[in-house]
């Protein structure tokens, strides 16, 4: 059996989100540049590097409707490649000095794996049952952004502990194309039991973007174990205000949702260094290891528009269950300059 999907009506960012992508790139912009005009000040030292980014790992929700005994789960890839880079200054002033980093990245490419939409039936008592399942390709803009301020706490001939105090920011947008999947329907009542059936479509079936915002703190170990060599480690909490969109082409039902989560983060680097100490610059080499899980329970609000088949268009419902998480897992490769 074959679905056919109805274009539809494809939505645009809010206003006032819009605003916050146009800003974005201008502030990044002014920051490096005033960074560079500080690098000239005493006791002021800094690095600057181009980032690879392998990421693997995927933003997903789940909606629940007990009433209506449906539950639904979306899972939206994040295995891509992407580039970006980071400012780094650091300071000897005072005690025991400070650092100041700064960085933003994007993807290359479209996920590398299918979006997946799965829906079950809720029974009281009873574990749900999956009755649809489908998978699509996916497009994809992804923007992620931090910056942190990292006062030094302690120091010594072993190396350097650090607190971590900072602010991240990503946005992903994805629209979602084709669908190819299963679904248990019962479309022959004769039995009263459902049948199995194929389904699949083509062209856009669902936008969907969500942001995070996350102030985070943490701590942070330094180690120099030789010349030229040293590893930190570093791990952290995060308290991300999330904002999601799931403009669902298909059945022209538009479905939004924001609230707060909680969830944390870790790294861990290694970074060469060629030259001697007292050069002017001396390039680096770094290999790092990140992760970064977060969840937020929130309410979601859904709405039907013009089009709409299963509800009169302007129909809206609130109060929805609306899960949201991300777990996120990069390899980064590093070439820079210290200066």
């Amino acid at each position: 059996m074959t679905f056919s999907i109805n274009p539809g009506k494809r939505t645009e960012l809010p206003e006032e989100e819009s605003l916050k992508m146009k800003t974005l790139f201008p502030l990044a912009v002014l920051l490096f540049v005033a960074a560079a005009g500080l690098s000239a000040a005493p006791g002021l030292s800094w690095s600057t590097s181009l980032d690879t980014i392998a990421s693997v790992g995927e933003t997903r929700y789940v909606m629940e409707e007990p009433a209506a005994g449906v539950s639904s789960e979306l899972i939206f890839p994040l295995n891509t490649l992407m580039a970006g880079a980071t400012l780094r200054g650091e300071s000897s002033e005072g005690r025991l000095g400070w650092a100041f980093e700064a960085s933003v990245a994007m993807n290359l490419l479209a996920p590398l794996e299918k979006m997946e939409d799965w829906d079950w039936w809720m029974f009281p008592g009873t574990p749900k049952v999956p009755f649809s399942y489908t998978e699509s390709d996916a497009s994809m803009f992804w923007l992620t952004a931090s910056a942190s301020w990292q006062p030094v706490l302690a120091a010594g001939g072993w190396g350097e502990l650090s607190a971590v105090v900072g602010y991240r920011f990503q946005y992903l947008h994805q629209d979602i194309n084709g669908y190819n999947g299963w679904i248990y329907d019962d479309l022959s009542p004769v039995d009263g039991q459902p049948e199995l059936y194929s389904q699949s479509g083509s062209g856009l079936v669902l936008t969907y973007w969500i942001m995070y915002n996350m102030p985070t703190a943490g701590l942070a170990v330094s180690l120099f174990p030789a010349a030229g060599i040293s590893v930190r480690a570093e791990a952290g909490l995060a308290i991300p205000y999330v904002s999601d969109e799931d403009d669902h082409v298909l059945r022209s039902k538009l479905s939004t949702a924001s609230g707060l989560g909680f969830g944390g983060y870790a790294g861990l680097l290694a970074r060469y260094r060629w030259g001697y100490p007292e050069s002017r610059i001396r390039p680096y080499l770094e290999l790092a290891g990140t992760v970064f899980t977060a969840k937020a329970n929130t309410r979601q609000t859904q709405t039907y528009y013009a089009g709409a088949t299963e509800e009169l268009p302007g129909t809206s419902h609130s109060g929805i269950d609306h899960q949201i998480s991300i777990r996120q897992f990069g390899v980064i490769l590093t070439v820079g300059l210290e200066f």
